[in-house]
């Protein structure tokens, strides 16, 4: 094959245009290159809105996000508007092919792990077994060999189809396939993007095969009622995106091996309300990780002890089996038509591309003479082979051609002193297919992949795919599919004899109503709780700037009003908005230019607003669009407007800025509790939501009132009415204290209305009898609560309620005093106790509900003081 030409996907061999190309062509030069990059672009948005990739946007363009100091960076996937086109009959080859792969691969992973007679008969060399990073030594040869159980209910393929026409296999994927998820995700924006395209097209379609895997899957449940749960290593992962689909199409619970524990030989959910049984756990996560217990290779992501015991018993089912990986090895490929006429008596339908095993000798030799011949030309000997690794490695491909004469022989050494370690591979030289470049269409090297689930009724394949599109002149890899690569949709034409078969979709059992959202994860929980807190911490810190900024009213300040300042300033250093609060001492443009400094790139707010916008990705499979939408684009705006803001102004300009951006803040924190109450159930994510801002609140309230009442001469003449108002401020409480009193501003009726009336949403009373009433109703939620989680939320609702009835005795003593302003005055310390008990409430909520936490959260406003969260649900 050398020295020739790739195939075209577009024409044919005599230079004219293939058929089922010739109606889409016509619409492509419809639309126009300009056209098709503007909708490629709306496209990526949109892609990235659906998947959460785009969870820390600035959205100053598609595709855009913010690194950890808020700057853009371009991430995210691309679909290039123009597919690739697969006539029914050509996928119809490709089917058969496909599904005798995936039975191969089976039929071998039962050998392999049973009776081993492809070893016996050396069909395979041992050394690519015994030695195979994915070959995994984990308890009894039977154990996990049950009847009916399979080692492969979903595989993928990467394909290239070469020079002479034809399909050949570049890798097999049998231990994520990933790429189904970004399939239909692919599709379904590019017909809301470009429907011109389907206009008068005969497609065959996706969803049946996604009800017959969703079927599949809920049929393998072990018990009465399948629970399936996607593992996936979290946002961190590069499929992330992948695994949200995923578990969202399929009806499964996204969890991380922190979300599970055996116990009993059985895999349990941590949940807010107890342990919920998983019988079916589709494996996203590398198989040498899953379960530190049994397995040597526990780097990466953390596994779930015991899981592979919990398999073993039949308590649940692994999708797909964590020792399946060994067949992906590219020496395990060379062996495979040998393997399959022994084992089905057939020959391989879909070849692969050229490698060969340099275990052999005979390969060794034609290794060296690619290496160091000279007597073949250049492009013969080096320009379409590659060494790689044999048994999975972690081993950078190298390409012959671009080696110098040093690199060869440290490579030729290598392969020397350890020879099964490495297979020789030809490059393919993959067909080209037309792409929307920057400034036209051109074409680019496509490596397909298409995608295989075994159910009771035998393999089926996905009418179509992804296409990864390469460079001109990158090299062809058989790699994972990038957060950052091009990809195309996969169509395949109906035929006239095609008929459509539906796939309804009916759960074998009656379902049961279900009211509450108990199968909350711990994770989850814990990520809205903060959300809640980040987005008072929000609030507050705008506040309590706004009320600074009404002292300091573009004129040089009183004497008096230099008095409120100063107790404002210490109030916002305890708050956490500075680490030094400006001293009013130094002038009033200085004073200015140190508040400018917290609306900041580097200030408390963008702080703050990079953690809430950071927490989207977690939670993206509990959010809807909207919210998802708001917190991320929004978020992303309001941090653009403090990173280009000018560096220097004079004050007045400054104070000008410093009330826009706290009005945003404001705004923001208001809109997005307004959606979390209109689209939220009470009982799932806006329950804990809600917690975390109650406690944030009255944590606040508690701050604000110890911090204004402690000053030396707060009781002396004038001063404790001054104290009073800016409490009413800072709590935004004037208008409620106006109506009920006019202007006469006295302590008792002030701390009534701040610490004690229930009736006011900005008070300490509310906050608390909000959180009783919470805490109570997650013990009294369902009968399926165990009893000592529920006597847990009714010992922390109690705990709330003390802390009120604490406050009230606190009012109670102010209001019975000979002289309230002496009382009042002497109130800081234990106002102080209390705000300590609602941390330790906040830290108990976090014992008792959410999940051990990998790194720490910060409590209070701004506050360093990191907490221990560890004390899981057991």
């Amino acid at each position: 094959m050398n020295g020739a030409i790739p195939i075209d996907e577009m024409v044919n061999g005599h230079g004219g245009v293939r058929p089922q190309w010739r109606r889409l062509l016509s619409a492509i030069s419809d639309l126009g290159h300009q056209e098709l990059r503007a909708r490629q672009q709306q496209i990526a948005l949109a892609l990235a809105d659906q998947t959460g990739a785009l969870s820390s946007s600035s959205f100053s363009g598609p595709g855009e996000t913010l690194d950890n100091q808020g700057r853009n960076n371009f991430i995210g996937a691309q679909c290039d508007p123009i597919p690739l086109l697969l006539k029914a009959d050509e996928f119809s080859a490709l089917e058969a092919g496909i599904i005798q792969r995936a039975r191969l691969q089976e039929a071998l992973l039962r050998d392999v792990y049973g009776e081993r007679n492809v070893l016996v008969d050396h069909l395979l060399p041992p050394a690519l077994v015994w030695a195979n990073k994915g070959f995994l030594r984990c308890g009894t040869v039977d154990a996990l060999r049950s009847v009916g159980h399979q080692f492969i209910s979903s595989y993928a393929v990467d394909l290239v189809r070469e020079a002479d026409g034809q399909w050949r296999v570049l890798a097999d994927r049998v231990r994520q396939g990933n790429g189904i998820g970004l399939a239909l995700e692919n599709r379904r924006q590019m017909t809301r993007a470009i429907p011109e395209l389907f206009a008068g097209v005969a497609l065959q379609r996706l969803r049946p095969f996604l009800e017959c895997w969703q079927d599949s899957v809920q049929k393998t449940g072990v018990g009465e009622t399948a629970n399936p749960a996607l593992l996936t290593p979290g946002p961190s992962s590069p499929f992330w995106s992948e695994h949200v689909i995923l578990a969202r199409e399929l009806g499964c619970t996204l969890v991380e091996a922190g979300d599970l524990t055996v116990r009993e030989g059985a895999l349990w959910l941590k949940t807010v309300r107890g342990l919920r049984k998983i019988d079916v756990l589709l494996v996203r996560q590398n198989g040498d990780s899953i379960d530190p217990l049994e397995l040597e290779r526990t780097t990466g992501s953390a596994g779930v002890s015991g899981l592979l015991d919990a398999a073993r018993n039949g308590s649940v089912r692994l999708i797909n089996d964590p020792r399946a990986g060994f067949v992906e090895a590219l020496g395990v490929q060379s062996f495979l038509p040998d393997i399959v006429s022994r084992l089905f008596g057939e020959t391989l339908r879909l070849e692969n591309v050229d490698s060969l095993w340099l275990g052999q000798p005979d390969n060794q030799i034609f290794l060296e003479q690619l290496l160091f011949g000279r007597s073949q030309s250049p492009q013969e000997t080096t320009g379409y082979w590659a060494v790689a690794s044999a048994i999975g490695e972690e081993l950078p491909v190298q390409r012959l051609a671009a080696l110098d004469e040093k690199q060869r022989k440290n490579l030729w050494e290598k392969v020397c002193k350890e020879p099964w370690r490495y297979i020789a591979c030809r490059e393919p030289l993959a067909s080209l297919s037309p792409c929307v470049g920057d400034k036209e269409i051109v074409p680019r090297p496509i490596v397909l992949r298409m995608f295989a689930i075994q159910d009771e009724k035998g393999w089926s394949v996905l009418p179509g795919g992804v296409c990864r599109v390469f460079d001109a002149g990158e090299a062809v890899t058989a790699g994972p599919i990038g957060e950052n690569q091009i990809t195309k949709d996969v169509w395949v034409m109906v035929d006239e004899n095609f008929s459509l078969q539906e796939t309804s979709f009916s759960a074998p059992y009656p379902l049961a109503i279900r009211r509450s959202q108990g199968d909350l994860p711990s994770r989850a929980a814990d990520d809205f709780f903060w959300l809640g807190r980040y987005l008072e911490q929000i609030e507050s810190g705008a506040r309590l700037l706004r009320v600074i900024m009404t002292h300091m009213s573009g004129t040089e300040p009183s004497p008096r009003e230099l008095a409120d300042i100063a107790v404002l300033m210490r109030q916002m250093r305890a708050m956490g908005l500075v680490q030094e609060a400006p001293v009013p001492a130094y002038g009033y443009a200085g004073t200015v230019r140190g508040l400018f400094a917290i609306g900041g790139s580097d200030g408390f707010f963008a702080r703050v607003l990079r953690k809430i916008i950071r927490l989207v990705p977690e939670l993206v499979d509990r959010l809807t669009q909207d919210v998802r939408d708001f917190i991320s684009h929004r978020g992303g705006e309001i941090l653009k407007m403090i990173d280009q803001r000018p560096r220097r102004s004079d004050p007045a300009r400054m104070l000008d800025q410093l009330s826009g951006l706290t009005s945003e803040l404001l705004l923001y924190s208001a809109t997005l509790s307004g959606f979390a109450a209109e689209s939220m159930v009470l009982s799932g994510g806006r329950q804990f939501l809600d917690l975390g801002r109650r406690i944030e609140r009255v944590s606040s309230v508690l701050l604000i009132c110890s911090g204004v009442l402690e000053q030396p001469d707060v009781y002396q003449r004038g001063r404790m009415e001054a104290a009073l108002r800016l409490m009413l401020q800072l709590c935004d409480s004037v208008i409620t204290y106006r109506s009920r009193y006019f202007g006469v501003v006295q302590p008792a009726p002030v701390l009534d209305l701040l610490l004690l009336d229930e009736d006011n949403p900005r008070g300490a009373a509310y906050q608390l009898a909000a959180l009783r009433d919470s805490l109570a109703g997650l013990a009294s939620d369902s009968p399926f609560v165990p009893e000592a989680q529920r006597s847990a939320s009714y010992e922390l609702a109690d705990m709330a309620e003390n802390i009120r009835t604490t406050l009230a005795e606190m009012v109670a003593s102010v209001v019975s005093a000979s002289s309230q302003d002496a009382a009042t005055a002497a109130l800081p310390s234990a106002l102080k106790d209390m705000q300590a008990a609602v941390l330790q409430l906040s830290e108990r909520i976090g014992r008792s509900y959410f999940s051990v936490l990998n790194s720490p959260r910060l409590v209070g406003i701004g506050n360093e003081t990191a907490i221990d969260m560890d004390g899981a649900l057991t």
